[in-house]
């Protein structure tokens, strides 16, 4: 059954429910020709895969089986640099904030979700960005 623009704008809306007080600002750093840039991005929920759940004394000895250490989900409109590298958990674009938060190496970025203006690729792929990182310890 298909999607009506009804139903879209209902799960769209209920999506920025599910986001709300769980967003925050990140810093994405990239680099090309030898210059390294820094730019803040609003909206990213950012889940860390390998966090120990609530009411989990430890757990020491089990093995995280996932590929990546965190999945960073940040809105459609966000404009990647080219070059792109690093996402630091910081809301300050600057290389002492960076240097200081907690880093990860973005390993991929896909778009995800709903292709609210129609069918098919392109911009129309999906109505947010996800991104898997890897912590740099």
């Amino acid at each position: 059954m298909p999607l009506d623009s009804r139903k879209i704008a209902h799960i769209i809306a209920n999506r920025d429910k599910i986001r709300l007080g769980r967003s925050e600002t990140v810093v994405l750093v990239s680099t090309g020709g030898g210059v390294t840039s820094y730019q803040a991005g609003a909206g990213c929920v950012l889940n860390e895969v390998g966090a120990v759940p609530a009411g989990i004394a430890n757990r020491v000895g089990e093995i995280t089986r996932t590929a990546y250490d965190a999945l960073a989900e940040l809105p459609s409109g966000t404009a990647f640099p080219s070059g792109l590298k690093l996402l630091a958990r910081t809301a300050t674009a600057t290389q002492t904030a960076v240097q200081a938060a907690d880093t990860f190496t973005v390993l991929d970025r896909r778009r995800a979700g709903l292709g609210t203006t129609g069918s098919g690729g392109g911009a129309n792929t999906g109505d947010r960005w996800l991104l898997r990182l890897r912590r740099i310890r």
